[in-house]
């Protein structure tokens, strides 16, 4: 069976992180990024055993659990996922204001698609920096 590839969002609160999608019908929670994870793939195995205990045929987006996930972060969970950015310094690296981009990291104001797609290509130019460091 080819496996489904499933677009999610990974969504701080302030208690932990959420993990939804659209047309998917599980969700889960947890304190952490990886914990969301794997709340997600325990809730997904609790559903099709369901299923199949009371004989039921499951949701065809289950796709018998054969998933493969894409998760999409809302900034600020990017930046409290990975704690390690600083919104200041990658403000500056991408030409941003530092002020707005905290304002972003902080939900007080919403960043528009044209932003977030300069965040975006700004947090992927580090990492492939990143990949080309050697110590």
């Amino acid at each position: 069976m080819k496996k489904k590839k499933v677009n999610l969002v990974i969504e701080a609160s302030s208690t932990g992180f959420g993990i939804y999608g659209e047309d998917f019908p599980v969700t889960a929670y947890g304190e952490t990024v990886d914990a969301a994870k794997k709340d997600l793939e325990s809730a997904i195995a609790d559903v099709l055993d369901h299923y199949k205990k009371e004989g039921q045929k499951p949701d065809p987006a289950l796709n018998g659990g054969n998933l493969e996930f894409s998760f999409k972060y809302d900034i600020a969970s990017i930046f409290n996922h990975f704690g390690m950015l600083d919104a200041t310094g990658l403000a500056r690296k991408i030409g941003m204001n530092p002020s707005l981009l905290r304002q972003y990291k902080t939900g007080h104001t919403l960043a528009s698609d044209k932003q977030k797609q300069k965040i975006e290509k700004g947090l992927h130019d580090l990492g492939r920096e990143l990949l080309s460091v050697r110590l």
